[in-house]
């Protein structure tokens, strides 16, 4: 979906930020799911990166790992397919945010390769580690593109939306 060549449309202007409004609801919504499993998945990652051979703390890891992993692949391409590029296509949307933006979605991405090229259960103690480190530094940038959301992206979304509908009838 190209928001570059909707700015010319009216409607297709409407429609885009309908949709971001949309996302922007969902991904709050995600935010506040997410804060307390990250507090796990840090501690999780942590306590087995310096104890992996056992057993309980690897089961513990996976299971942390396993309840944010769907919900942030899902929140990291909502952002990325909807609000990224219509970030992108807003001529006085600071740039600043949208590079920070780009920047821990990869970082997120690389941590969460890193977690998932291990088994948490069938894993050597070494791959083991790796993986934990990993967890609990995802959880980690994570929590803190999180509260960058909340303090700085979010907001900003919200006011460009609500200066677009009101700008529109002036």
């Amino acid at each position: 979906m190209s928001f570059n060549k909707q700015n010319h449309n009216p409607l297709a202007q409407k429609t885009a930020s309908a949709q971001v409004e949309a996302a922007l609801a969902r991904l709050t919504n995600e935010d506040t799911k997410l804060g307390e499993r990250l507090i796990n998945a840090a501690v999780a990652g942590a306590v087995v990166a310096r104890q992996p051979a056992d057993t309980m703390l690897r089961a513990e890891a996976a299971e942390a790992w396993n309840s944010i992993k769907l919900v942030i692949a899902s929140h990291l391409s909502s952002e990325e397919d909807v609000v990224l590029p219509w970030m992108k296509s807003q001529q006085n949307f600071p740039p600043d945010l949208i590079l920070r933006t780009c920047e821990q979605h990869t970082r997120l991405r690389e941590l969460a390769r890193t977690v998932d090229a291990a088994s948490f259960t069938t894993g050597s103690n070494e791959a083991v580690t790796k993986a934990g480190t990993a967890l609990t530094a995802f959880a980690v940038c994570l929590d803190d593109l999180i509260d960058g959301e909340e303090r700085d992206l979010f907001p900003m979304i919200q006011r460009t939306l609500f200066g677009e509908s009101n700008g529109a009838g002036v």
